[in-house]
């Protein structure tokens, strides 16, 4: 209250307190209050994103737990036989059947895929890094992702309700997003185009790319390629150590 008394800025007539803000001051209206937020927030699911964490981190770690399990799984057979490369073999299957799992639920099926706009993507607070909800978003190809970047392959997507981070992905690895990235990027770059890809959201939210339409080009971006291959290699490397040494 002596504060109050003595502060220039005091104005408790008005209800401002002892020291109101600039924006008070000039009688700017509100536009991002946080009560509301922290209101809203108190009303989210804590069932539900606990769960949605819990499911992250099994999915985080299904190779590793597939290979444990498939060590669990050639502990048992080998009980009933002394095939030793039962052991690898089982590890194998296990780490495939986890990266296999794992790609399909990062990485579900885009062909009944909903149109929608950055800003209601943005404010889905389940949303998650790993488990991808393939969306489709029509907008402006503003810039790579990395700006300077000449060779970058990644892209920044705008429409009228926000931006977000697009991710390429070459089958020929990082080799084909180089190549991408010096050799078709720049004559994308201020296109309007259309979109089909996955949105994720972890510390920013980012868009893995699926499918690209202009009027002048068409861009494929294959983000499950080498995790179905590796599933694959895995698979037919346990089938050799098991039947063929």
């Amino acid at each position: 209250m002596a504060y109050g008394l003595r502060c220039a800025n005091a104005n408790n007539v008005v209800g401002r307190g002892s020291s109101p803000t600039y924006a008070e001051q000039m009688d700017l209206e509100t536009e991002f209050d946080m009560a509301t937020v922290v209101r809203e927030g108190n009303q989210l699911s804590k069932k539900k994103l606990y769960g949605n964490f819990a499911v992250d981190i099994v999915l985080f770690n299904a190779q590793f737990i597939g290979s444990i399990t498939g060590l669990m799984i050639a502990s048992i057979v080998l009980s009933w036989t002394a095939q030793v490369t039962v052991l690898p073999s089982f590890m194998l299957f296990g780490f495939a059947v986890g990266t296999l799992i794992k790609t399909l639920v990062m990485y579900p099926d885009f062909k009944q895929s909903s149109r929608s706009d950055i800003f209601t993507l943005m404010c889905d607070p389940y949303a998650s890094p790993l488990r991808g909800r393939p969306v489709k978003l029509q907008g402006e190809l503003i810039g790579r992702g990395d700006a300077g970047y000449k060779f970058g392959s990644d892209l920044k997507l705008q429409d009228r309700s926000g931006m977000i981070y697009t991710r390429y992905a070459s089958r020929f690895g990082p080799i084909g997003n180089f190549l991408f990235g010096s050799s078709k990027v720049q004559n994308l770059i201020g296109s309007q185009v259309n979109v089909v890809g996955w949105f994720r959201r972890g510390i920013a939210p980012w868009l893995d790319l699926i499918h690209l339409e202009s009027n002048s080009a068409t861009v494929n971006s294959y983000h499950r390629f080498w995790s179905l291959t590796v599933a694959v290699g895995a698979i037919i490397l346990g089938f050799g150590l098991f039947f063929v040494l």
